[in-house]
């Protein structure tokens, strides 16, 4: 008896969902379809939502050799490539002997604008890698720029 309660419990759990399921895919809803449809990309600009989009001219930069204690900067040029203004929101270093310099206004479709990198190389002989984080209204909403440098230490 107990297995026949247990079945029937069963069948009217797998009723309701099915009829949750006709219900969600019923026309008469007030839905907008084309909502579901938002696919606006730089590369598809009739859709519904556009999108902000970086264009770099290079995303990496390789200092050389350098002397420990000097101070080297470098300008990542971009181009926003995408159909709605972009927005940086911050830009972070790795750690504190870089320092970003970014635009703090939007920056148009077709517009380009630069992150200027500053890398203070005090204490830090050796080969090395840091990244620049950009967090924007994009899609990923982070980007990453990197340098390398090969400091030369000071004897």
């Amino acid at each position: 008896m107990k297995n026949v309660s247990i079945l029937t419990l069963i069948g009217i759990v797998l009723f309701s969902l099915a009829s949750c399921a006709d219900s969600a895919n019923s026309s008469g809803s007030d839905v907008d379809g084309s909502v579901a449809d938002n696919n606006k990309t730089a590369s598809n600009p009739g859709a519904q939502n556009p999108e902000p989009k970086f264009e770099f001219d290079a995303m990496e930069w390789d200092f050389g050799k350098i002397n420990e204690g000097e101070e080297v900067k470098h300008t990542y040029k971009f181009t926003n490539v995408g159909n709605e203004d972009l927005v940086i929101r911050n830009c972070r270093a790795t750690c504190g002997c870089t320092i970003p310099f970014w635009e703090k206004r939007p920056i148009a479709p077709g517009e380009s604008s630069e992150i200027e990198v500053k890398f203070n190389s005090t204490n830090k002989p050796g080969n090395q890698v840091k990244n620049v984080t950009i967090t924007a209204n994009t899609n990923p909403p982070e980007t990453i720029l990197t340098f390398k440098a090969q400091v030369l230490k000071n004897e």
